[in-house]
């Protein structure tokens, strides 16, 4: 009757789900985000997303749910739902570009259409296995956890409140402007400077994009708060699924985005700022930049269909490998550096099997072909064969690290730091251990993944570019870290895990981990070196974890197998390794107990007040396609050198200017000088500047006509704090109209044509 019902709903997955929704909900509500926003989104998702993601996922894998082994619904929501913005974003592009970006929605029009069809139900109607109920609260907790993280560490400082010309980033700016470029107009350029090819990876601008045209919610809503937390919820939910179609274990699908989420060890206290050189997953960094947070989560259908081709007990379906086609193309304009570390996993495996079988395997080749096409794809057809700036500078890395936090650069200091990276980074990979026992050692999932990880983690160490983006490859290989983590230590635990065990288990590692923040805290306490590390810290960083080894091993030696006594369990130091990891979560919550909520916003001031007003009046009067011209380069107009990385007026005027900064793309960076970091490298296009800049500081009607002519303007914003005679542009009458004026910025209608 309905007690049974009620019984079984409250023990199913869903007051789980219910109660993760409604903390991440409240969150965002908290700092601003209204009800109204928060409902149109989650209705967009569903209707948008999600329907058509998830049906067409479960029809090209519903070969998965004929056996034994058919997935959970779990699986299938993370997963389709992920899959579905890969699904929907070819179809807005191809809309834009005909001026209907309603096509958008096709996909799911389709679906409803076919929904309603016997074949259609029937894919509906595939079986799916339930989730765990208590992985289920597992999972919420690890998100709720996450949020927690964002809201005390980032979210805070980003309020909605802030008026346009203050922010805490200027990236947003940039991003800002890409989704302005990807609302208006396909195929898109740089919009600051005219003329220039889209080089970075824009999709999850295009994405934005796609649901602020439909939903009318504002870029910046999008860029603080909402991508943030979209891509936290379905990295967590999307790893877990991995885990799970992985192992075959509940447990898996928390331990593996748990240890994403709780992120690297480290022992230079709380304060120290891990997110530039240790932290691989939440970080400051991991807010400013939503193509990281969007590359994440967009690879989770890469790995489990990559994962799944590979499984040696059978052979993939030819629907496997179009789905895998299809979310590699998806995955190819996320982030550029996911794609060349899976393929230095796949020619590792290739290789290794080659040398061990004799023989060629099909499937490692096919899916090396694949990975190469989608980064061939990406480098060439999406980046335009550009290298982003990256050089061959051994160490640099290491030496930017030390001197950063203020410790004398030597061999030994360069050493020490280098060791407590690849620690902090690996660390929470110690239940890969389980795996070394209890997988053949050919498995080609395993070798791919050992192949890939060190792929990753050798590029900060060899290369360096301006802005640290070398350190974005290390953080592609954390999910395989954890991934490896988690599945080797399924093998390690007893089967059943009982709670009581486990429970001793997490009071284990835990304490662990409480010690490791509290010896790290006395030590910072000692040295009062503030938020910066110094080189006792970098070495105790890489102690800690050894003497956990070693003692294990003294333990386990003291300890030989009696009559009454037998040898402590590998577990034991695995989860003593992991436990450290924990040190980051308890310092979390510890100051969250002790300190009150910080509230204090650091206000930068980007631009002059009243910018924001004079570019969406030019936005709300011109056309998407006319372009404007503007004596408004460096971020400041005192500068003693020129920081290239103005993006405002591109942004909030959604318009394509002959010049306005030249920052963040691959014409400026190929200038790039070891002694010259990219923000301050000149103007690729100094004949185009020189035009530029005379209508505003020698005005006259060949000028004008000069820059008219070769670059089609139709508006000048003029910025009164940069070089312009204001006096004889406003005599010119007869070839520009005045429109508007504020105390800072005035902006005129050009009158003639090209």
């Amino acid at each position: 009757g309905a007690s049974m019902v009620v019984r079984r709903v409250l023990t199913s997955s869903w007051p789980a789900i219910a109660v993760t929704a409604v903390g991440v909900l409240t969150v965002l509500h908290k700092f601003g985000v209204s009800s109204e926003t928060l409902g149109i989104y989650l209705v967009y998702l569903l209707v948008g997303i999600a329907v058509p993601g998830v049906f067409t996922w479960r029809l090209l894998l519903r070969s998965l749910h004929r056996d034994d082994e058919a997935p959970t619904w779990f699986e299938d929501l993370s997963l389709g739902t992920i899959f579905g913005f890969g699904l929907q974003l070819p179809f807005y592009l191809v809309g834009l570009m005909l001026g209907v970006t309603e096509l958008a929605f096709l996909p799911v029009v389709l679906v409803v259409v076919l929904s309603l069809t016997p074949f259609g139900r029937s894919v509906w109607r595939l079986p799916t296995r339930s989730l765990d109920a208590r992985a289920s609260w597992a999972i919420g907790g690890v998100i709720l956890y996450g949020m927690a993280w964002l809201s005390w560490n980032a979210l805070f400082r980003r309020p909605l409140g802030l008026p346009p010309h203050r922010t805490t980033n200027l990236d947003e700016t940039f991003h800002h402007a890409l989704v302005s470029e990807l609302s208006n107009r396909f195929p898109a350029e740089i919009p600051y400077l005219l003329g220039t090819r889209l080089d970075y990876h824009w999709f999850v601008h295009a994405q934005i994009a796609t649901a602020r045209v439909t939903t009318g919610i504002d870029t910046v809503v999008f860029l603080r708060f909402l991508i943030p937390a979209l891509g936290l919820v379905l990295a967590v939910v999307g790893l877990g699924a991995v885990a799970h179609r992985l192992t075959g274990r509940p447990l898996a699908a928390v331990v593996a985005p748990g240890l994403l989420v709780a992120g690297a060890f480290h022992m230079m206290g709380a304060d120290y700022p891990a997110d530039l050189f240790t932290e691989p997953f939440l970080s400051s960094r991991f807010t400013w930049s939503p193509s990281q947070v969007y590359g994440v989560f967009m690879s989770m259908p890469v790995l489990m269909l990559l994962l799944e081709v590979l499984r040696p007990d059978r052979r993939p379906g030819r629907l496997h490998w179009v789905t895998l086609g299809l979310s590699l193309l998806a995955l190819a304009g996320a982030k550029a550096t996911f794609l060349p570390v899976f393929l230095c996993g796949a020619l590792g495996a290739w290789g290794i099997h080659l040398l061990a079988r004799r023989r060629v395997s099909v499937d490692l080749t096919i899916l090396t072909g694949l990975l190469l096409a989608a980064t061939l794809f990406a480098q060439f057809v999406l980046f335009g064969g550009q290298g982003g700036g990256l050089a061959f500078r051994p160490f640099q890395s290491t030496r930017y690290a030390l001197a950063s936090q203020g410790i004398e650069v030597t061999d030994g200091s360069v050493a020490a730091m280098s060791a407590a990276m690849l620690v902090g980074w690996l660390l929470y990979g110690s239940g890969a251990v389980g795996l070394v026992r209890h997988r053949p050692r050919l498995d080609p999932r395993v070798t791919w993944a050992l192949t890939a990880i060190p792929a990753g983690i050798v590029v900060p160490f060899l290369l360096y570019r301006s802005g640290l983006s070398q350190f974005w490859f290390e953080r592609a290989t954390a999910e395989l870290v954890v991934l490896l983590s988690a599945w080797g230590l399924t093998y390690l635990l007893p089967k059943p895990l009982t709670v009581s065990r486990a429970a001793l288990l997490a009071v284990a590692g835990t304490a662990l981990g409480t010690g490791a923040y509290l010896v790290a805290e006395e030590m910072a306490a000692r040295e009062d070196n503030g938020r910066f590390a110094t080189l006792g810290s970098v070495l105790l960083t890489v102690a800690v974890p050894v003497a956990v080894v070693l003692a294990f091993f003294l333990a386990r030696g003291a300890l030989a197998p009696t009559r009454w006594r037998g040898r402590p369990p590998v577990l034991l130091a695995v989860v003593a390794l992991l436990g450290l990891c924990l040190q980051n979560p308890i310092a979390t919550g510890h100051l969250a107990l002790t300190e009150p909520f910080p509230d204090k916003v650091a206000k930068v001031e980007l631009f002059a007040k009243g910018g924001a007003e004079a570019a969406r009046y030019v936005e709300s009067r011109s056309d998407a396609d006319d372009v404007l011209a503007t004596n408004i380069h460096c971020r400041q107009p005192d500068e003693t050198r020129c920081d290239n990385r103005n993006f405002w007026l591109a942004a909030h005027s959604e318009r394509r200017i002959v010049v306005e900064g030249w920052g963040y793309n691959a014409v400026t960076n190929a200038q790039h000088k070891p002694d010259t970091g990219n923000p301050f490298l000149p103007m690729p296009y100094p004949e185009r500047l020189r035009i530029n800049d005379a209508v505003f500081t020698e005005p006259s009607e060949e000028n004008l006509r000069r820059l008219v002519e070769s670059y089609g303007v139709s508006w000048l914003v003029v910025g009164k704090d940069y070089p312009v005679d204001l006096a004889t542009l406003n005599r010119q009458d007869d070839l520009l109209s005045k429109e508007f004026a504020n105390k800072n910025y005035v902006v005129y209608e050009v009158l003639i044509s090209g």
